[in-house]
């Protein structure tokens, strides 16, 4: 019994380890990581820097729309009672994996190389699978996201 209780306990703290990975993860589809790219971006590439605000603002725009129009409840449901909070409640699309998709398309796009294409792959799909697993999305939100994502990046490259 007490093999079974310590067993638990392990799994209890690998999953709370695992989470603050996933949580880092997620990080990389908000402002705390885009807006520093965006300036060090602009002190050797201006125009591209300003190209990346624009795509973000669009992915922002987009899918914000998005939520408002198919306001699906997330895995783990969020008041409602406000127009933020409305906005916060949406599950569809991912914002988090539109951002990061946009982010990895467009520099792909900006500065092609197999390096900016696996980095670019890999962060987006680290932070699709964050979202998932922080149980913020279900896999078709982080699909939609993706798709937004890439499409904006390259219309707008």
């Amino acid at each position: 019994m007490q093999k079974l209780i310590k067993t638990i306990l392990t799994l209890k703290g690998m999953a709370n380890w695992l989470r603050r990975i996933f949580l880092v993860f997620t990080l990389l589809g908000t402002p705390f990581f885009y807006v520093p790219l965006a300036v060090v971006l602009a002190t050797f590439n201006f125009a591209a820097a300003v190209k990346l605000a624009i795509i973000l603002a669009a992915a922002e725009a987009f899918c914000g729309i998005l939520k408002f129009i198919y306001p699906k409840e997330r895995p783990v449901p969020m008041p409602r009672k406000t127009f933020y909070q409305k906005y916060e409640a949406g599950s569809f699309p991912s914002i988090h994996t539109a951002r990061i998709a946009a982010v990895s398309a467009f520099l792909t796009f900006a500065y092609p190389s197999a390096a900016t294409i696996a980095i670019g792959l890999l962060a987006t799909l680290l932070v699709g699978y964050s979202r998932i697993y922080l149980r913020k999305h279900y896999i078709t939100d982080v699909i939609a996201g993706i798709i937004i994502g890439v499409v904006l990046g390259v219309l707008l490259k």
